[in-house]
């Protein structure tokens, strides 16, 4: 009688990604019968999130042993095609030494596949940036050339050791691709995936420029907006983190702290560091150190996505086997989170306690974080709302950070519920838990559409600034707010008397804190801030009051040298500046200047107090408006010669200061664009005229100055809201001159006026 051995008919191993596609002569090949490409948005951003909260676990200390610190993507399911007859079509001079059938997971595969180009196409960028003359180049080539030849290649190719090119794609799909010897890129591979691996190989080996998805080729396919995404991403999120500009990363010199250099460029390099450290022009995107830190910053993902995230390879030695244990996991439909798992224990301990749990407190309170959740459409939509919110709950109930993972929320929402002895404390916590969530579903809501005020704060004093305040701190997208407003908006749930008028002082609070702090420092250390704050009041039992926020800001703003005029201008002057911090910080400065101000009539295009009430540009209509969307920088940012020289110097950036900055519709924006100091202030007039039939000779007027207005401009400018804050232009002449000088003056004028709006939310 046969004896059965299950244990060698399905191999399984755990394997990092790197591990598993830097195989020699692999090769993956997609059965026709498999779906084509499905991974849309929200599997994209919910597989950077991974990636950005397991680096900026390490990246902030926040883990012990960072040996631990791994991704688990699944299962991969593959079998090895030993028969070259079942591949179609083929090239038999062009066939891998190692052929895998993708049973499961080509939807993960394929992605990392996509995102390692992007990869290399980013740090072959970044390593162009440096001259070959630098005394950095060979540092900074040697290692971009170790992880994109040795490493990244491989995620998508492989050396076929002989063809033109050698390299060929590692994933093709069943009767659509083939790997070939020599035949042209279009002619063998017609599936997206493989078709643009082909084209991007090809650039890689004969050293031109890398391509993107193009998208006339590819532009109605998801996998032109993934790549896109990821681009941006890369782009706009992971290399600028050393600016500040966002908590979504870490900086340069957070990684270096935290991260084994053997792990980011194989051995210590420690000039490297020191420039990084020292931070020298950092600012300056040619130099040095913004180079290295968007280095350090990209290689943080490259060793994040390769070596930190892995699989669990199933390879039955049956196709048939592979099919059922394909069905078998896929069958569950879709996966739970650590919240949903965690109600049954509710449910237990109410039963244990002899209670009745349906419709008791601590279902109804349960019912808003379920009903919170389930505004999510998929599952990974699913799954990011609950990260987000357990992150920042926690960080709110004791200040301590948690993980994204499954296993790890669950443990920790059972030890925490549990740990409470008595029923009304456990209670306690499932209220605090739905107050929490009710809270987090009006802030993610709330658009301020049709001036509507955030909900509950109708017929109080100042309810429309706090509106306002909201949607400045969600565009900014400071997420730590939320930690701090839902600890008050907790007692407005509650109806605690004096409640809401606490929770708007709490959003005036939380508005010139962060305001106050990202116009003079970048993000670093501002989250560990909110969360050192809840830390303490948890060590000290004491529960959150608009007093103790007003006076822990205090005290932070003290520390960082910020908490009077002089010194905040000291610093703000540097930094305030276009580009240099968040936009929507600039854009709240400039709105703060325009409130209640007028034309300072001695001193021609310069600004000062007017009467309380003369123009209130501090409030919900005025930042939603269209009118005042999009910032205007009054010398363009690309110079042309009728521009003063002084204020295009790299170092200062005169331009990208408060002076040179105002604000106007978007249409009208575009239009002024880089034209010269006569046509701006055309512009100008025109938008601070109130006689309707001046702005009907607009035409005359621009052609007596030699100017040239087409149809749709002056469209644009008869249509345009008349709009004050731009009246203090109007004293200047067509010969004026602006300069440096005039810029730095009219910068310094703003900034008191900014500290005077703003500050005295905190400090009054």
């Amino acid at each position: 009688m046969a004896i059965l051995n299950i244990e060698k008919s399905f191999l399984t191993d755990n394997r990092s990604v790197l591990d598993f596609l830097n195989q020699t002569g692999q090769g993956l090949y997609i059965p026709l019968y498999q779906r084509e490409y499905s991974w849309d948005s929200d599997n994209i951003d919910q597989l950077l999130e991974d990636l950005t909260r397991g680096i900026q676990r390490i990246a902030r200390g926040e883990v012990t042993d960072d040996t631990k610190e791994i991704r688990f993507l699944g299962t991969i399911i593959t079998v090895i095609e030993s028969n070259r007859d079942n591949i179609y079509p083929v090239d038999l001079q062009a066939v891998p030494s190692r052929i895998e059938k993708l049973i499961d997971g080509q939807q993960r595969i394929s992605t990392i596949a996509l995102m390692a180009t992007v990869l290399t196409k980013r740090l072959i960028e970044i390593c162009h940036k440096v001259k070959p003359t630098n005394p950095i180049y060979e540092q900074v080539e040697e290692i971009c050339d170790i992880w994109v030849k040795q490493k990244l290649i491989n995620i998508f190719s492989f050396d076929l050791g002989r063809g033109k090119p050698k390299l060929k794609p590692k994933i093709i799909r069943g009767e659509k691709d083939f790997w070939t010897r020599d035949k042209s890129v279009d002619e063998a591979y017609t599936s997206v995936l493989s078709n643009f691996l082909g084209h991007f190989i090809q650039a890689y080996v004969d050293n031109t420029i890398l391509p993107s998805l193009s998208k006339d080729k590819y532009g109605n396919t998801l996998l032109y907006n993934n790549w896109r995404r990821i681009d941006n991403w890369l782009k706009k999120t992971v290399a600028v983190a050393h600016e500040g500009e966002s908590d979504e990363y870490v900086c340069a010199r957070d990684i270096i702290s935290h991260f084994s250099q053997d792990l980011l460029w194989e051995f210590k390099r420690p000039e490297l560091v020191q420039i990084i450290v020292d931070g020298d022009n950092i600012a300056d995107k040619k130099s040095d150190a913004y180079i290295l830190c968007e280095l350090v910053q990209t290689l943080a993902v490259c060793h994040y996505l390769l070596d930190r995230c892995c699989f669990t390879i199933i390879q039955p030695t049956d196709d048939d086997w592979a099919f059922d244990m394909f069905q078998s996991l896929n069958a569950t439909g879709t996966p739970l989170t650590a919240i949903e798992t965690f109600k049954p224990t509710i449910v237990q301990t109410a039963d244990i306690n002899h209670q009745q749990f349906k419709d008791s407190k601590s279902d109804l309170f349960f019912r808003k974080i379920e009903d919170f959740l389930s505004e999510a459409n998929t599952a990974q939509q699913k799954n990011k709302r609950t990260n987000d919110f357990l992150t920042s709950f926690f960080v709110a109930y004791d200040g301590r950070t948690i993980s994204t993972h499954f296993s790890y929320q669950r443990k920790i929402l059972n030890d925490v519920y549990t740990n409470n002895v008595n029923l009304s404390d456990k209670e306690k916590f499932i209220i605090r838990m739905g107050n929490y969530a009710e809270f987090y579903q009006h802030w993610l809501n709330y658009d301020g559409k049709d001036n509507a005020l955030f909900p509950k704060l109708a017929g109080y004093q100042d309810a429309d600034l706090a509106s306002m305040l909201i949607l400045f701190l969600k565009s900014s997208n400071h997420k730590m707010a939320i930690t701090v407003l839902n600890s008050m908006y907790n007692y407005v749930i509650e109806n605690k008397a004096d409640s809401t008028i606490d929770f708007i002082n709490c959003v005036k609070v939380v508005a010139a804190f962060y305001f106050l702090w990202r116009s003079t420092y970048s993000n670093s250390g501002l989250d560990a801030t909110y969360r050192e704050l809840f830390k303490q009041l948890s060590i000290d039992k004491q529960e959150c009051s608009i007093d103790i926020i007003k006076s822990y800001f205090k005290e932070v703003l003290v520390k960082k040298e910020i908490d009077t005029r002089d010194k905040w201008m000291q610093k703000a002057v540097t930094r305030l500046k276009y580009g240099e911090t968040g936009n929507d910080i600039v854009r709240l400065a400039l709105l703060a200047t325009a409130h209640d101000t007028i034309p300072d009539e001695n001193n021609a295009g310069m600004i000062k107090y007017g009467r309380t009430d003369l123009s209130d540009y501090l409030n919900l209509k005025k930042w939603l408006s269209k009118d005042l969307r999009t910032i205007e920088h009054i010398a363009p940012q690309t110079r042309n010669e009728s521009w003063a020289s002084d204020l295009y110097d790299p170092q200062i950036k005169s331009y990208q200061t408060l002076g040179n900055l105002t604000l106007l519709p978007q249409d009208l924006n575009s239009s002024a664009g880089n034209k010269g100091w006569k046509e701006k202030l055309l512009y100008y007039q025109c938008v601070t005229e109130v006689d309707p039939d001046k702005l009907k000779s607009l035409k005359d007027r621009a052609t007596q100055l030699s100017i040239t207005l087409n149809e749709d401009t002056l469209q644009l400018l008869q249509e345009c809201s008349y709009n004050s804050h731009l009246s203090a232009f109007l004293n200047l002449s067509e010969e004026f001159k602006w300069d440096k000088s005039f810029v730095d003056r009219r910068t310094s004028v703003m900034l008191e006026i900014v500290w005077e709006r703003i500050s005295k939310w905190l400090f009054n």
